[in-house]
């Protein structure tokens, strides 16, 4: 087995153009939950102590979040959308939100991770960087699968970036499990409401996680909340289609049992993006 604790971004990259694709290790949340991993096996990248990848930043309407950000850190910036701090405060228990880090959630690539349908919502994009350069994809062609990315074998995810939303925007997660305290979702959603003055919703953003094999936006349940008024966006999502999910069947929930929640998830994330709006809320 051989190891590398990275000290900068390019001693990294240097690793991964030398040797494509060894097991980048961060936060290890995910690492120490595999018990069919055998350590030997695997040549290993550490990245944990790149603090260039730990900074999350904001200027011109832009937020940049660096892959090695833990969730608690992410949780405890008031700045940044609620989505994303709500979902930040549902991942695990505090021991792992300070382990674990977005850029590890996004990696794993699984089907009920918690900041991937916030992040979906925001319309993110991932930075990828190599020797050969950096560029930048959408969240939702990054995300291909199960356990699949569209990662390059010698590429590591540097940060995660989203417009900042506005004043009149209201952002909301919703996670359903199948107990109170840290637990994988069942079923999670985001919503992302951008109202106009006479309170209808100009712009609608909605992503529903755990219930197809990958978090999914729910293109026609956005396009039946446009130019809805606040108090009847709830009976338009009542009708909304939901065929874009094909929920998954594993011990945790029956695909029936998924749509169901599904459902139930957008309504209340959609409720809690209302309710702020009425309240005068800050943004996010």
């Amino acid at each position: 087995m051989n190891y590398l604790r990275a000290r900068t971004v390019e001693e990294a990259l240097a690793r991964l153009g030398a040797h494509p694709r060894p097991r980048i290790v961060c936060g290890a949340t995910d690492v120490f939950a595999d018990a069919t991993l055998v350590p030997s096996r695997f040549e290993w990248l550490d990245i944990s102590r790149l603090d260039a990848l730990r900074r999350i930043e904001r200027g011109d309407g832009m937020v940049s979040v660096g892959a090695a950000c833990n969730w608690e850190a992410i949780a405890g910036t008031p700045w940044l959308p609620a989505s994303l701090t709500q979902a930040a405060g549902y991942v695990g228990s505090r021991q792992i939100r300070i382990q674990g880090t977005v850029g590890g959630n996004i990696c794993h690539a699984s089907p009920v991770a918690d900041g991937v349908p916030a992040l979906l919502s925001l319309d993110a994009q991932v930075e990828l960087a190599s020797l050969r350069g950096v560029r930048r994809l959408p969240l939702a062609d990054f995300v291909l699968g199960s356990g699949r990315t569209a990662l390059h074998a010698d590429e590591l995810l540097t940060a995660v970036l989203f417009a900042l939303p506005r004043t009149q925007d209201r952002t909301a997660f919703v996670k359903c499990s199948n107990r109170d305290g840290p637990a994988i979702a069942v079923v999670s959603a985001a919503v992302h409401l951008r109202l106009c003055a006479r309170g209808t919703v100009r712009a609608a953003a909605v992503a529903v996680g755990g219930a197809s094999e990958v978090a999914v936006r729910m293109r026609a349940v956005e396009a039946a909340l446009l130019e809805r008024r606040c108090g009847d966006a709830i009976d338009a999502l009542a009708l909304a289609s939901f065929d874009e999910l094909a929920p998954i069947d594993d011990c945790r929930g029956t695909p029936a049992h998924r749509l169901h929640l599904a459902r139930v998830a957008v309504m209340r994330a959609l409720a809690h993006c209302i309710e702020d709006s009425a309240h005068g809320a800050s943004i996010a």
